[in-house]
């Protein structure tokens, strides 16, 4: 059980350094804390901020009590001036938001729901997908994958989801879709943990 634990972990870290979770210009520093936590509770630790409405975030009480002890995560976040900086190395770059959106008026996209979107890619191991476009070789490491998150009152901007190379939305209620940041982080992260092996790699 010992050797399988250490494996599972050891399984645990690779995945964790190669998923990234993106948040733009947040507004709510307590939905940072909690971000922080939905994360840690699937077992990944990347989470970086781009633009937040507050420069000191990461170090505040609220969003510190938020996190319900996964200081670990905000004391490793990272802070970027711009998207480009935060996915820089990623070979997978997925957008997120409502494919219905209620308050606005937006370019038409195609929107996949994650598990949909997670079933067309490989093992873990060799994550390969048709919209990876570089030249670097995809057979001998496993490729890195971040998920953007938009703003909680205007999501991405156009310019943001041209720069993902796929748009990922959670299925909700036309008439009532819009997640708490948090939430949504976590619906996404369930997710691709469960294409990722889910409960099995833990044992």
């Amino acid at each position: 059980m010992l050797t399988n634990l250490n494996q599972y972990m050891s399984y645990m870290c690779v995945i964790s350094r190669s998923t990234r979770f993106i948040l733009l210009r947040t507004l709510q520093n307590e939905n940072v804390g909690a971000s922080a936590r939905a994360i840690k509770n699937i077992g990944f630790h990347a989470l970086s901020l781009v633009n937040p409405h507050d420069l000191g975030v990461l170090c505040r009480d609220k969003v510190v009590h938020r996190a319900s002890g996964a200081t670990d995560i905000l004391k490793n976040a990272m802070v970027f001036t711009s998207l480009e900086e935060a996915v820089d190395g990623c070979d997978i770059i997925c957008g997120t938001g409502m494919p219905i959106d209620m308050y606005r008026k937006r370019r038409e996209r195609v929107y996949l729901e994650p598990r949909q979107y997670f079933e067309t890619l490989n093992h873990p191991n060799d994550v390969v997908n048709d919209s990876i476009t570089n030249d670097r070789s995809t057979n001998d490491r496993r490729l890195s994958i971040a998920f953007v998150f938009g703003s909680e009152t205007t999501g991405m901007t156009e310019e943001e989801m041209d720069h993902c190379q796929v748009m990922l939305g959670i299925p909700t209620n036309p008439k009532f879709g819009s997640l708490n940041l948090a939430s949504a982080v976590q619906l996404i992260a369930y997710d691709w943990r469960m294409a990722l092996g889910g409960r099995h790699s833990y044992f």
